[in-house]
């Protein structure tokens, strides 16, 4: 009884798969995370099963890469594959720890870049020279609920107009707009 072709193909291309894992695997210890990158992506094109261990592998180098959400998410699998009892697992939590710090900082870097630019510009470039009341919607009046029904009021940022001039506007996101009761 032989190999057909197709199984031993497989066979082949399953252990080029495990080859280049070993290979990747080498060249993060070495240091040579992007080379490790291209070994691991194309032993995961080859392997029809992946080991649990390059769940461990492609984490860890991808936090070398500063990809920590990857990192966060093949590292998390490994320790749900092994649990406490795998090889790696001290290793997998150490390195889980530092991605997530890493990527709660970039999170909290970009949050305050994004402050940083909005706060520098100070000035949002509105479409036309009027601009909808965030408040009102556009309306000019507010409807609140009161003992006896509905209670109408005017705007007290736009007035019945339900629109706030560019300038307006700005100081309205700055939080300078007072509530002046513009009746235009």
């Amino acid at each position: 009884m032989g190999w057909s072709s197709g199984a031993y193909s497989q066979g082949i291309v399953q252990r080029d798969g495990l080859t280049n894992m070993d290979k990747g695997a080498q060249a993060m210890y070495d240091g040579n995370y992007i080379l490790a990158d291209q070994l691991f992506r194309e032993a995961l094109g080859q392997l029809s099963k992946l080991p649990s261990e390059m769940a461990y592998y492609f984490g860890r180098n991808s936090y070398h890469l500063d990809k920590y959400k990857q990192a966060i998410n093949w590292l998390t699998k490994y320790v749900e594959l092994k649990g406490t009892s795998g090889q790696y697992y001290d290793q997998a939590v150490l390195y889980l720890n530092m991605s997530n710090a890493a990527y709660k900082k970039v999170k909290e870097q970009e949050i305050q870049e994004t402050h940083h630019q909005l706060m520098v510009s100070d000035y949002y470039d509105c479409p036309g020279e009027y601009v909808m009341c965030p408040i009102c919607h556009g309306g000019g009046v507010l409807i609140q609920k009161g003992k006896f029904g509905a209670v109408y009021q005017t705007c007290p940022y736009s007035g019945l107009s339900g629109k706030l001039t560019c300038e307006q506007y700005n100081q309205y996101l700055q939080g300078e707009l007072g509530m002046e009761m513009m009746d235009e």
